[in-house]
């Protein structure tokens, strides 16, 4: 079935907003303090580009170039949460870098079972069997990403932490991208190639969402008040924090 106009218009505007996006992040100059962030979005700008022309040469050149791309963003978005985990404790060394070990090993996971499903891949004809096993690696992951940036806004939350403006917007919209393709991904695996057609609506329709997100507050941001380690961390925070240092010292 050949695309419509509106989801020809959903496809365009992710990758058109987060173009905004990386301009703004250089404009702002904030590529320093978000360089993985930064990346991820020139990413997705070129997958875009690239996907289009795999598109022109054969369906199976777009099926590996972009479920290739896909596992890549898995890996991508991890990052990303770390970064922001890495700015929300930045005054918390241990703290800090017992999260930096934490989602490097989950990321090790993630490529160490993407690899694993490529060489247990089909030898027939169909895609079908590795698509069913490539979305099933996809929702188990984006409901992985979803629970450490659950943690992470819990985390802030209790320990009275206040995001800087740019970083709560990424994280929002890290929340929207996962919860709609973790949807998407739900109900193509239980209801089968029946809901390909819902799967083809709903999986640009909260990454568009998200991207807005980041444009406005790529363009709204205060460059010189973001991502500024100035602010005194809670002294609950920190005595937790030279308490995990003395623990880990030990060890």
């Amino acid at each position: 079935m050949h695309p419509t106009l509106l989801q020809d218009v959903l496809w365009i505007s992710g990758p058109a907003l987060q173009l905004v996006v990386a301009i703004m992040i250089i404009h702002r100059r904030l590529l320093k303090q978000i360089p993985i962030f930064w990346s991820y979005t020139v990413f997705h700008v070129l997958l875009a580009i690239g996907s289009y022309a795999a598109s022109r040469v054969s369906y199976r050149t777009y099926f590996y170039v972009y479920w290739g791309a896909e596992i890549v963003d898995m890996v991508l978005i991890l990052l990303v949460i770390q970064e922001l985990f890495s700015h929300v404790f930045a005054m918390c060394g241990a703290i800090r870098s017992l999260g930096q070990i934490l989602f490097r090993s989950a990321a090790l996971m993630m490529i160490v079972f993407s690899v694993l499903l490529a060489r247990t891949g089909h030898s027939s004809a169909s895609t079908t069997p590795l698509v069913d096993r490539l979305i099933s690696l996809e929702r188990s992951v984006n409901v992985l990403e979803i629970g450490v940036l659950f943690v992470l806004f819990l985390a802030c939350r209790i320990l009275g932490i206040v995001w800087q403006r740019f970083a709560f917007g990424i994280a929002v919209g890290m929340g929207l991208t996962l919860s709609g393709e973790a949807i998407a991904a739900a109900l193509r695996t239980f209801l089968g190639t029946a809901a390909n057609q819902l799967y083809v609506w709903l999986e640009p329709m909260p990454c568009v969402l998200a991207t807005g997100v980041w444009a406005y507050y790529a363009v709204s941001v205060d460059r010189k008040a973001e991502f500024s380690s100035s602010s005194p961390s809670p002294t609950q925070l920190a005595e937790w924090d030279r308490a995990l240092e003395h623990f880990v010292w030990r060890s």
